[in-house]
């Protein structure tokens, strides 16, 4: 055991002995020693070490002081005269450097076989390497995400959804697990859903556009008007140029919340655009005119006045929506140029509807049928339906989709859905059957919810709210969206 003795000596005596040494040095080597023996003489091989009194093996001394040897008789003596006596830092160095070194290596193996047991990708550089630590979060994040993803596989949603929330917390710039948590949210945790996008549109401006959108799908699904109309809102004056699509959303929303503020703030924008400030205004004076006459008289002043396709759509839906659908029908003569086919469309079909002019309806929708119909005409139909329920013109068009089916791609299944969606809205139990058949078969598996989310359109005592079962009804278009809402809580 003296050994061991001997090494905490060792530890200490070369901080201790080289800070005597070097303190007897600079003082000019004059007096005593600190490590000689008070009574020998001091001169070189006669002098005893007082350094060593205690040690087990003075040999082991060495290591400090390299000036300690054995004389010809065996005897341990100084080999320097008093005032040769140094310091030997350079030794205290090596020693201290190679010792901690060693326990730094043995340290980071230990952590890294550590790590490696528990499952982090880890390689032994990148816990050596004192600068490779900052990648760690990330590693750990993955960790996290690799759970997540065996959970989700096993069906253990709620671990899943731990890990995959430990992941983001580990990696906030982990952008597709952000997105991924905020998706798997939205339902259950919806406010919480709401931080983590408006988290990601802080941390990523990069795909702030994106996310925008993802998170308006999932404001729609759950009804929340209020949030789109303030993310749109903020949306629009964030790139006035390309607000298009948001000053839709914005209007619809808002159509539905009737709140002023949110038009005041973006009327207070100077880079608002003219079809916004129009639309926006438009908006404003119906709400504040109770007239019909003087509805209807705004509302043509703001066709007339209409510069772009977006501005005249919203001012003929008003028209539609208002009572005025001659006027829509008059308007978009006047000014055909203005619209695609793809707005032209639902105009005209809910404008006839509105009128009641049903056999000039049902000649233009069999036209439409007469080719294979795409699944954006499908779509447009189902919401036209939706919005006016139509027996006659719902048979015609799943008799043609029997025919000619829609393709089974991302396109197909918005355009099964809206037809699931048309059944419902219209009480047609046997072709809602049908669809739902046909939407498991494409799957390739059972679309569970189907079945519930249909026992839910067809309850005549309507105990379900849309929001209920619209985010399980996905992919969904926003033409056939909008419509469900307009059908289930139309706005007053």
């Amino acid at each position: 055991m003296g050994w061991i003795s001997d090494l905490f000596r060792l530890v200490w005596s070369f901080l201790y002995w080289n800070a005597r040494k070097t303190t007897y040095r600079r003082g000019g080597a004059q007096g005593r020693c600190p490590c000689h023996h008070p009574s020998d003489s001091g001169r070189a091989w006669e002098t005893a070490c007082a350094a060593v009194t205690h040690w087990n093996n003075p040999a082991r001394f060495q290591r400090v002081c390299p000036l300690l040897k054995q004389n010809a008789s065996g005897a341990w003596r100084c080999s320097a005269d008093r005032a040769d006596v140094r310091p030997f830092w350079g030794r205290a160095a090596i020693f201290y450097g190679s010792t901690l070194l060693a326990l730094y290596l043995a340290a980071t193996l230990s952590v890294f076989i550590f790590l490696r047991s528990v499952g982090y990708a880890v390689t032994y550089p990148g816990v050596l390497w004192p600068p490779a630590w900052e990648k760690f979060t990330a590693i750990r994040s993955d960790f996290f995400l690799t759970k997540y993803q065996t959970s989700a596989k096993s069906g253990d949603m709620q671990a899943a959804l731990m890990a995959l929330s430990t992941a983001y917390n580990l990696d906030p710039q982990n952008y597709a697990a952000g997105r991924r948590l905020a998706s798997l949210w939205q339902v259950n945790q919806p406010l919480y859903s709401n931080q983590i996008y408006a988290r990601l549109l802080t941390d990523h401006p990069a795909e702030a556009e994106t996310t925008a959108q993802v998170w308006f799908r999932a404001l729609l699904a759950r009804g929340d008007f209020k949030g789109i109309e303030a993310l749109a809102s903020d949306r629009i004056l964030a790139s006035p140029a390309t607000s298009g699509a948001w000053l839709n959303a914005f209007l619809v929303a808002n159509r539905r919340t009737a709140a002023t503020d949110p038009r005041t703030r973006l009327l207070g924008s100077p880079a608002l655009t003219p079809t916004g400030r129009l639309l926006i205004t438009l908006t404003g004076n119906l709400a504040a005119t109770p007239s019909r006459a003087e509805q209807q008289s705004l509302l043509r002043n703001a066709a007339a006045a209409a510069g772009d396709g977006l501005a005249f759509y919203h001012v003929c839906r008003e028209f539609i929506a208002r009572g005025f659908a001659q006027d829509a029908l008059d308007w978009m003569d006047r000014r055909s140029g203005l619209l695609g086919m793809r707005d032209v469309l639902p105009l005209r079909l809910d404008a006839l509807a509105s009128l009641g002019w049903n056999t000039t309806l049902r000649s233009e929708a069999a036209g439409l049928l007469i080719e294979a119909p795409a699944p954006i005409v499908i779509e447009l139909l189902a919401a036209h339906l939706i919005r006016h329920p139509d027996a006659e013109l719902r048979a015609m068009l799943f008799t043609r989709v029997e025919q000619s089916p829609p393709t089974p791609d991302e396109a197909g299944f918005r355009a099964y859905f809206a037809l699931f969606c048309t059944a419902g809205a219209g009480r047609d139990e046997p072709r809602l059957r049908w669809t739902a058949t046909r939407v498991n078969q494409l799957l390739g598996d059972e679309f569970r919810g189907l079945d519930a989310i249909g026992g839910a359109f067809l309850d005549t005592k309507r105990t379900h709210h849309l929001s209920n079962y619209l985010p399980a009804l996905q992919p969904l278009g926003l033409d056939v969206t909008y419509a469900l809402f307009d059908h289930y809580d139309p706005v007053r």
